[in-house]
């Protein structure tokens, strides 16, 4: 079973990692296109509005309530889950069609909750101006963001786990296509400090477009996996209505992280957007922070948990906790394994990371503040993994319940501390630091989660000899931080004659860094026998030339 989910964690890993890069490629265009001020930042929240709605529903209703409930069909229904998932689907499809006008409709409204009070002067028209344009040419997303969450949920309990990591590949083609064009047509000097309504249909409408060719991918994946879809209305009989139960919580708990998220954006712009000179790191900072740390995150964690989440959610229907929390925590130090070396190595050589993304034109003024908020955010990493698994065990019992309040305390602490941090310690003088405060609200925040959420879910599944996470966590940091020791002093040594400069530069250092970092962690790992790393390291050596 362990094997089978690592070699399906494997293939959603592999769409996940040249996913990635291409969303690298799209934001060091966007950079070179845009810059990395407040002009960034207006597009970047209006394109995050409907994306972090579909990373809550892909982490939400759809994931954790849908699976187990699909799982549960296509293993007991004598059609195969068919009609379930038919009217499944449809009532999806509906729901997602009847929001997402709404939402076009509101569209100058919920612009409104994004922007903080520094976009409210007069001199500020054409900003504010632009924003709801974005948002309305954007929001159109989460039709198409949603309807690719449900039809690769159908997928994925019916094991075909890869499609669903590769098409996001489609999407980041088309919208790096529109970037390049953007840059060839309007790109002739520094960036002005608004938009035309030209460049705002082309940005907007090619980031839509990418969303949608997105979805298309899966279709045809879709009848390959013997499922045939046919629209079919009605919930009465199929046990949706327990589904529909079941998702009221998570609606919820949906609704709560979109408090935070506008919370957090309008202080995030309030930073780009501040009288305050020199460079700024606001939204386009955090976010691009936050969309590397998230690499290991996407690759890793998302991809094991996808994996795990039917076969923990087939051990909870069959009343087998002891193997619900041993598969559990298995898959989360699997997930540590790789997740503790990245996080280290996105602190210790953050400036590096931040240079190869956005060290082009007019984002290069801007990297140091870039790389301290990268830092504050990578500390986070790790508490936000374990976390994510942490969740996934709840909803593996169809408990949406407990997640809701406990995001409510999570949410609560991130806002506090955000706000706090921004406009208290900050105040008005220094908010060009908004994004590294913010980050640092973040790593605290899932901190407290992972302390909060523990006992709590210790009710539903008890403590398993064995089958702990603190002492392998330990052994991974003390093997990591080992590691980056060695990769600092060996570029140190190095920097008295080579000067290390500019994106190449960065990516030589990031080369020597990662050469000395991964054999040393190697190394430690065996000698604290961390069996998680091993078996990494035993199956990337297993495939190398030469060995069977």
């Amino acid at each position: 079973m362990a094997d089978r989910t690592l070699r399906s964690a494997g293939v959603m890993a592999a769409g996940t990692v040249l996913s990635r890069l291409l969303g690298f490629v799209r934001i060091a265009l966007l950079a070179a296109a845009v810059g990395t001020a407040l002009r960034a930042d207006i597009f970047t929240a209006a394109n995050t509005i409907p994306n972090s709605l579909y990373i809550l529903l892909a982490g939400g209703v759809f994931n954790t309530v849908l699976v187990p409930q699909l799982v549960r069909a296509i293993k007991n229904h004598d059609d195969g889950g068919q009609d379930f998932t038919n009217r499944l689907l449809t009532f999806g499809f509906v729901v997602l069609a009847v929001v997402t006008v709404g939402c076009v409709l509101l569209a100058p409204a919920i612009a409104q909750i994004y922007m903080p009070s520094e976009l409210d002067d007069p001199s500020r028209a054409s900003e504010r101006a632009s924003m709801v344009m974005f948002v309305r040419l954007c929001l159109p997303q989460i039709f198409f963001y949603g309807a690719f969450v449900l039809v690769g949920q159908v997928l994925n309990a019916r094991r075909r786990f890869g499609p669903m990591m590769w098409a996001p590949i489609a999407n980041n083609i088309v919208a790096c296509a529109s970037i390049v064009i953007f840059l060839m047509i309007y790109r002739t000097g520094d960036p002005p400090a608004t938009y035309s309504h030209s460049e705002e249909l082309l940005l907007g409408l090619g980031h839509t477009v990418g969303i949608a060719v997105q979805l298309l991918v899966l279709l045809p994946y879709l009848r390959a996996s013997g499922h045939l879809y046919r629209p079919k209305f009605g919930l009465r009989g199929t046990g949706l209505g327990h589904t529909a139960r079941l998702g009221i919580w998570t609606v919820l708990f949906v609704a709560v992280n979109q408090v935070t998220l506008a919370v957090v954006t309008r202080l995030a712009i309030a930073g780009s957007a501040s009288d305050d000179p020199g460079a700024k790191a606001g939204l386009f900072a955090y976010s691009t922070a936050m969309l590397i740390i998230l690499v290991p995150h996407g690759i890793v964690t998302v991809s094991l948990a996808t994996a795990a989440l039917p076969q923990m959610s087939a051990l909870a229907a069959d009343g087998e906790l002891t193997e619900v929390e041993r598969l559990s925590a298995r898959s989360i130090r699997q997930t540590l394994a790789i997740v503790v070396p990245a996080a280290a190595a996105m602190v210790a050589f953050a400036y590096p990371i931040v240079t190869v993304i956005a060290g082009y034109g007019s984002g290069k003024d801007n990297l140091t503040l870039m790389s301290y908020t990268l830092m504050a955010l990578a500390l986070g990493i790790v508490p936000f993994t374990v976390q994510y698994f942490q969740l996934r065990t709840f909803y593996a019992f169809e408990d949406t319940r407990s997640p809701f309040f406990l995001q409510c305390v999570i949410a609560a602490t991130n806002i506090a501390a955000a706000v706090i941090g921004v406009r208290v310690v900050l105040d008005q003088e220094n908010l060009r630091f908004s994004g590294v405060v913010l980050g640092g609200a973040y790593a605290l925040t899932y901190l407290i989660a992972v302390l909060v959420s523990r006992p709590v879910l210790r009710r539903k599944v008890p403590a398993v000899h064995g089958a702990g996470i603190g002492l392998p966590l330990l052994a991974m940091v003390i093997a990591a931080v080992l590691a980056v020791l060695a990769g600092r002093g060996v570029l140190w040594l190095l920097g008295m004659a080579v000067e290390w400069s500019g994106p190449l530069g960065a990516i030589l250092e990031l080369a020597v860094a990662a050469v000395v970092m991964l054999p040393v962690y190697a190394g430690v790992a065996r000698v604290l026998r961390i069996h998680e790393v091993n078996d990494v390291v035993s199956m990337v050596t297993s495939k190398l030339p030469g060995r069977r």
